[in-house]
């Protein structure tokens, strides 16, 4: 099966570590992959390096007509059986240069990928063969907006890779602190931008402090932009949390698996996840996370005991967090199922597996 992935993203972030690992497994699988860029981006660049082959076009003014054209080229030269899009704002150009390679006829099936929740109009969407969808809530945000989709939606989980077991250490309220040392219990922590809603979470420190006068809550992420960081800092002093609240600022990959070792609960007040990665690296590392019951996520804690998914706002958040933090035999036994629960049904291997069933049904189904 040759599989084209198109990805016109400038830079490189989550998106592209997980076609990074799926293109991986794909291949590990006997698929032929390629891939579809942006000229001079980071993705062309790293694909090319792992031994891919890479087209590349540029995205824009004259540039944009010319890569429909290419790309038109593309399609009619190498035949692929999968075209997969894998950003929403690449499905026109895609679309476009399909109509232009096959105006009467069409050779293998069009895929479009939804990472992130939309209600948006998707323009072009009934040329596609079919549709991915990471979560339930990223379909059910699809065809909100787009409520005559026709084509057949498929939700394929993400994956991660599944490392070595957390040492015994981990399951113990005094270990010693591998990122944030020092910090005593309890320290609980959220990963992501500061776009994801962390000012409801300074919200809620002031309602953990009155049972737990020292926590630490860890905000991890890149934190130069003012503009976002700015009112959750001026919020934090005005209700006087500041020192309770740890802005580790922008932190390697290699070095988030010490973070979530150190953490005693992973906590998010985001409501428009898409799918969440960060709650599968917590509970890879063995540390349970606490969520509102809304968002992709979902799909991850449904059905088991790896984390707790709030409904309500503020007030029942900080019980939830409050429990668990009080509960060590819970929090340490929900540490393990998390553990067991990436290992099971969230590896990059079981979502390669899926992609690949997915797709080779598609290429079979009557043209």
């Amino acid at each position: 099966m040759k599989v084209l992935l198109v990805n016109f993203d400038k830079g490189w972030g989550g998106g592209q570590e997980q076609l990074k690992s799926l293109s991986l497994e794909l291949a590990g699988q006997g698929c032929s992959i390629h891939f579809l860029c942006r000229t001079g981006s980071p993705s062309a660049r790293d694909f090319l390096a792992l031994g891919f082959p890479v087209s590349t076009f540029f995205s824009a003014g004259e540039g944009l007509l010319r890569s429909v054209r290419g790309t038109a080229a593309l399609f009619r030269r190498e035949r692929f059986d999968i075209v997969m899009v894998t950003r929403e704002h690449d499905l026109l150009r895609t679309v476009l240069a399909w109509k232009l390679a096959f105006p009467f006829w069409k050779r293998g099936k069009l895929v479009m990928c939804y990472h992130t929740a939309t209600a948006r109009k998707q323009l072009f969407l009934g040329a596609a063969d079919a549709v991915v969808c990471v979560s339930s809530f990223v379909r059910e945000r699809l065809l909100a907006g787009n409520p005559r989709i026709v084509s057949p939606i498929a939700i394929l989980p993400n994956g991660i890779p599944v490392i070595a077991p957390p040492s015994a250490e981990k399951f113990t309220v005094g270990r010693r602190r591998r990122f944030f040392h020092g910090a005593g219990f309890p320290l609980i922590g959220m990963v992501g931008a500061f776009f994801k809603n962390q000012g409801e979470l300074i919200e809620i420190i002031p309602l953990l402090k009155r049972e737990f006068p020292s926590i630490k809550v860890a905000l991890v992420g890149d934190d130069t932009d003012a503009g976002l960081t700015g009112p959750i800092k001026e919020r934090a002093a005005y209700l006087g949390v500041s020192d309770s609240v740890i802005f580790t600022g922008k932190v390697p990959h290699e070095r988030l698996a010490d973070i979530y070792f150190d953490l005693d609960l992973s906590v998010s007040t985001f409501r428009n996840e898409g799918f969440g990665l960060v709650h599968l690296e917590s509970l890879a590392a063995g540390t349970p996370v606490v969520a509102y019951n809304e968002g992709g996520q979902v799909d991850i804690f449904k059905g088991n005991d790896a984390g707790i998914l709030v409904d309500g706002g503020p007030a029942q958040f900080a019980e939830a967090v409050a429990g668990l933090l009080r509960d060590h035999e819970r929090r340490f036994a929900m540490g393990r199922e998390g553990v067991t629960l990436v290992k099971e049904r969230f590896s990059e291997a079981t979502m390669g597996e899926r992609y690949n069933a997915f797709l080779n049904k598609l290429c079979m189904e009557q043209k």
